[in-house]
């Protein structure tokens, strides 16, 4: 396969330096998976592709969209940096190679686009993870966990019902980032999967076995459908190929006529964790982890005598990243809305600390949400809606004759 074209090549006696192209080339990939973006004047700048046969080859890896511009928000980081070749000829004398030219990437950065320089000759450390011995820039885990982050979406389908409807919500607080990833509903990015901001760690013995505290929180609200859900705070714990993700929960029901009333519970065990799949993935930013999740308390999605969700129903895969340096990841979205993160600002580029997507396993868990749920909740509203209407007629009816006596 082609790693790299090179265009434009000067050689010299002791060598050259030229960046590969990637700026304006394209690519196609199959149906079904993460396509191009289009050209447009916000990405026209690093718009772009590495060759055709090498793109072909990531789709084997899962990390196709790695290289070429996917509309995601590490396609800043992507483009191809200088390639230097030196040599000496016959009778020549060795002089130093051109210092390379262009964009470079931070040496915390993370993903294939960061940069093609070799790594540093790495030894073991705690944890199963690799440490680079000649670097600071590495975050293996040493001294435990004191970063990283936790993409997690809840249940795609869950997201698309609150998502279309004129009128309803889904908010971030606290942290939370609404990503672009995986969007429920084309075109509304409050749909899109979430990535939860580190807060603490408790514990940690290896990739196997750890508890990680994260904050932030996602509000859902429907009020053509009475409710509001949030998930705050979630907590994983893992141990072997198993685990628990924690969360505090809250419902609130709000009825016409009726007073709100919220059901609020605290460090609840939402849902089951599955790490069977996968194996840890050591990389200068950490240990990266994927698993599979089904939800546990449903407590919160009951209401009116009907479930979303019926206990061990699958929801959204997961991702999380155990780094040893601080930091969460998220960073500061551009003025212009487009959700695109901006490296280096507000003192510093923390992406390296936030697993790219294609980390996660190939398909995210069957999302959809039943018939027979959409049905009973849809009876269970029409129901609401009349009960409420003969209650309104029956004392419009009461009064006049009240005002007759």
């Amino acid at each position: 396969m082609t790693l790299a074209s090179l265009s434009g090549v000067e050689v010299g006696p002791q060598g050259f330096t030229v960046t590969p192209d990637y700026l304006g080339e394209s690519v196609t990939v199959p149906a079904g998976t993460t396509g191009q973006a289009a050209k447009s004047g916000s990405n026209e700048a690093y718009w772009g592709a590495f060759p055709q046969s090498f793109v072909d080859f990531q789709q084997l890896t899962g990390q196709s969209s790695y290289w070429f511009t996917s509309g995601g928000a590490r396609d800043r980081a992507k483009p191809a940096t200088p390639l230097t070749v030196a040599y000496t000829a016959p009778g020549t004398t060795p002089t130093p190679p051109p210092t390379p030219t262009g964009p470079t990437a931070s040496p915390t950065s993370s993903g294939p686009g960061a940069s093609h320089t070799p790594p540093p000759a790495s030894s073991p450390s705690a944890g199963g993870t690799t440490a680079s011995t000649g670097s600071t820039a590495t975050c293996e885990l040493a001294d435990g966990i004191k970063g990283g982050s936790l993409t997690w979406g809840f249940k795609k389908s869950f997201r698309s019902y609150v998502g279309t409807p004129a009128g309803n919500s889904i908010t971030a607080g606290d942290g939370l980032k609404i990503l672009s990833e995986d969007l429920a509903v084309a075109g509304k990015n409050t749909t899109g999967t979430y990535r939860w901001p580190f807060k603490s760690s408790s514990a940690y013995s290896s990739p196997d076995d750890f508890t990680v505290q994260y904050g932030g929180s996602v509000t859902y609200s429907y009020p053509a459908h009475y409710f509001k859900i949030v998930i705050a705070e979630p907590r994983l714990t893992a141990k072997g190929d198993t685990g628990t993700l924690y969360a505090d929960v809250s419902l609130t029901v709000s009825a016409p006529g009726t007073t709100p009333t919220t059901d609020a519970r605290s460090d609840v065990a939402l849902a089951s964790v599955d790490l069977s799949d996968g194996a840890p993935s050591t990389g200068p930013s950490g240990v990266t982890r994927t698993m599979h999740t089904a939800i546990q308390d449903t407590k919160a999605f009951t209401f009116n005598g009907s479930s979303f969700y019926q206990k061990g129903e699958e929801l959204d895969d997961a991702t999380v990243l155990l780094s040893g340096c601080a930091g969460s990841g998220p960073a500061p979205t551009n003025p212009d809305g487009t959700g695109e993160e901006t490296p280096g600002a507000s003192g510093g580029d923390d992406s390296a600390l936030v697993p790219d997507l294609q980390f996660r396993p190939g398909e995210l868990a069957g999302t959809g949400v039943s018939l027979h749920t959409v049905v009973v909740l849809a009876t269970s509203m029409v129901c609401v809606a009349a009960g409420l209407t003969l209650v309104l007629a029956a004392r419009r009816r009461k009064r006049p004759a009240e005002a007759h006596r």
